[in-house]
């Protein structure tokens, strides 16, 4: 039995456990592409709005931000429209901890069309917030899953005034009672 297991043990085997440790955790480590928690500062990202002028999240750079990744044909993206637009009226103007001014949605839509996305804001009446973006061109084939680490809609990080996740994919209940703690 002892020479059974001396093979686990010779310099060859133990070189390449080590070789195939380290190529799982460099596929692991690309596959999650940048950290998407708590603590983490969250990636720039710069996109056309509705008019086709363009709108980074370090534009939005000292208010706290909702980045939702959204689509027109995602029912359970829409069904939360009414709550988060109320949640941004309510917080949209308030003055925070530190002096930062409110709160915004960096709206990020995966759409392919854009009148199919300008009709979907104006349906839900959310077509009045000021920071709905997309690259329009479909789910499929944007960056933007990849980029972010997602894989289905809707996805959302709450960021601080620096760009520091501070939440990701809160209910919507949860996204107000952080809002609260950060108000003066």
């Amino acid at each position: 039995m002892k020479e059974r297991f001396s093979q686990f043990t010779s310099p060859i085997y133990t070189s390449l456990s080590v070789i195939i440790m380290l190529l799982i955790f460099a596929a692991c480590s690309e596959n999650n592409r940048g950290k998407f928690y708590n603590g983490y500062e969250f990636p720039d990202l710069k996109l056309p709005l509705t008019n086709n002028d363009s709108l980074a999240i370090s534009d939005l750079k000292g208010k706290i931000v909702l980045v939702e990744f959204w689509a027109s044909w995602c029912k359970p993206c829409r069904v939360k429209h009414p709550e988060l637009d109320k949640i941004r009226e309510e917080y949209q103007n308030k003055t925070m901890k530190g002096g930062k001014n409110g709160f915004e949605i960096y709206y990020v839509s995966l759409d392919e069309n854009k009148n199919v996305w300008l009709k979907a804001m104006e349906k839900d009446k959310i077509a009045h917030w000021s920071c709905h973006v997309a690259d329009l061109v479909g789910m499929r084939k944007s960056t933007i899953p990849t980029k972010f680490n997602f894989e289905q809609i809707p996805t959302a990080y709450l960021i601080d005034e620096n760009g520091i996740i501070i939440g990701v994919n809160l209910s919507e209940e949860r996204l107000e009672y952080e809002l609260s703690l950060r108000v003066l």
